[in-house]
């Protein structure tokens, strides 16, 4: 697991900074609750969508942009974070939420029953969140940095 870390060291010297991570953190904080907002608001407003013109919100093109967002803030905030702390935890966590993320955007509707998007998506972004918060607490500590 190491190694696949220094690999996704992803501009390591760029993003090794307290403040660049929880930067990150908050802005995978933000993205993973819009994910979930919109995952739960959407069967209650999709009706409404064509009306204000906004019917893209409801496609699969719109999940996948989230997802790519939540990915990206993931990576960029959290493996730093690991890098920093060295928290097995904290990457488990990520690689768990991402895999719920990326499992109901991807293959909810075709593998697996569209009925476990919902759950899946909700779980993995709540990992997610819970995840970006440790860390973005674990980077910016004294001790670990």
């Amino acid at each position: 697991m190491a190694n696949m870390v220094k690999e996704l060291g992803i501009a390591g010297q760029a993003i090794e900074s307290s403040a660049t991570i929880a930067s990150f953190d908050i802005l995978g904080i933000a993205a993973s609750s819009i994910c979930i907002v919109h995952c739960l608001a959407m069967p209650f407003i999709i009706g409404l969508l064509p009306l204000i013109g906004w019917q893209f919100l409801a496609g699969k093109l719109a999940h996948q942009i989230l997802a790519a967002f939540v990915f990206t803030f993931a990576l960029f905030a959290i493996v730093p974070g690991y890098l920093k702390h060295h928290k097995k935890p904290v990457l488990v966590a990520m690689l768990a939420g991402l895999s719920l993320v990326a499992m109901a955007t991807f293959i909810c509707g075709t593998i697996l029953p569209e009925s476990l998007e919902l759950p899946m998506i909700t779980v993995g972004n709540i990992i997610l969140v819970i995840t970006h918060w440790h860390n973005h607490h674990l980077a910016s500590c004294r001790h670990h940095g």
